[in-house]
């Protein structure tokens, strides 16, 4: 047991030494040497965990997905309204990507990726798909200004969630990484949109 807790400490420290390395350099300038040398490991005993830097992006991208997943699923089968519920997948993202490295670095891989092969980004795809739902549901219970386009302002909210991570005007801007103050401009563009696009009656 021992042996094996060493084992899985070192695997999370090569991870997010990796994410490290890709939010900062890109897959393509991204170095294995870099990434042992910077949790002071051998480039062997690195290998031990991940031969390929494919196998780490992959790795990092297997970690999104299923953070992603779990906010995604509890936005659709919550029981509560659905102002609530996009309220807290907005939110939810704004905390995955500003507080979780792995994340972030594997949304920054991704976005990569879909720019080398002009397409879009998986995962922005299927995150819009159920903005959209929600906005609509939102503005359908009279919370939302009914009157304003409905793709658009889910377009909107996407592109200012995601394009709060994906450039690099943030507080650690050129060091790779997002952070709290990311997650906390999230949550103040939320506040201001929700306030903008209020249309219920006021008591």
């Amino acid at each position: 047991m021992p042996k094996q807790a060493r084992a899985l400490r070192t695997y999370d420290r090569v991870l997010d030494a990796a994410a490290y390395e890709f939010a900062r350099y890109g897959y393509a300038n991204a170095n294995l040497q870099n990434i042992a040398d910077r949790i002071r490991l051998t480039k062997g005993a690195l290998y031990g965990h991940f031969s390929t830097k494919e196998d780490l992006a992959a790795a990092l991208d297997n970690h999104l997905s299923g953070a992603l997943g779990e906010l995604l699923t509890e936005a659709r089968i919550s029981p509560h309204p659905a102002p609530s519920r996009l309220r807290s997948l907005v939110l939810g993202l704004g905390r995955l990507f500003g507080t979780d490295a792995r994340s972030l670095a594997a949304l920054r891989l991704s976005a990569e990726t879909a720019r080398s092969a002009a397409r879009p980004i998986p995962l922005l795809t299927e995150t819009h798909g159920l903005v959209l739902h929600l906005v609509r549901e939102t503005q359908k219970t009279g919370h939302w200004n009914a009157s304003i386009p409905t793709i658009p302002l889910a377009d909107l909210i996407v592109a200012a969630l995601f394009g709060a991570f994906l450039t690099e005007t943030g507080s650690d801007a050129g060091h790779g990484r997002a952070g709290p103050d990311e997650a906390e401009a999230v949550d103040a563009m939320w506040e201001a949109l929700s306030q903008a696009l209020d249309d219920t009656p006021a008591h």
